[in-house]
């Protein structure tokens, strides 16, 4: 089965978290990833992402 999701409001979410790099930020909808992938490319390695999803299929697409 093929994932495709596409993220809304990406920039704006991203830009309206005002991401510190060692935060701790969970994403509730991984859906694709989309958001979480763009948390990832602004926190360090002392940063934490926490992403769930009751969609399997959700969580296997977002890797």
């Amino acid at each position: 089965m093929d994932f495709k999701h596409v993220s809304v409001l990406l920039n704006e979410c991203i830009e309206g978290l005002n991401i510190k790099e060692d935060g701790i930020y969970v994403d509730g909808t991984l859906g694709g990833g989309g958001h979480s992938l763009e948390i990832l490319k602004n926190l360090s390695e002392s940063g934490t992402l926490i992403g769930v999803d009751q969609d399997k299929d959700a969580l296997k697409a977002a890797g």
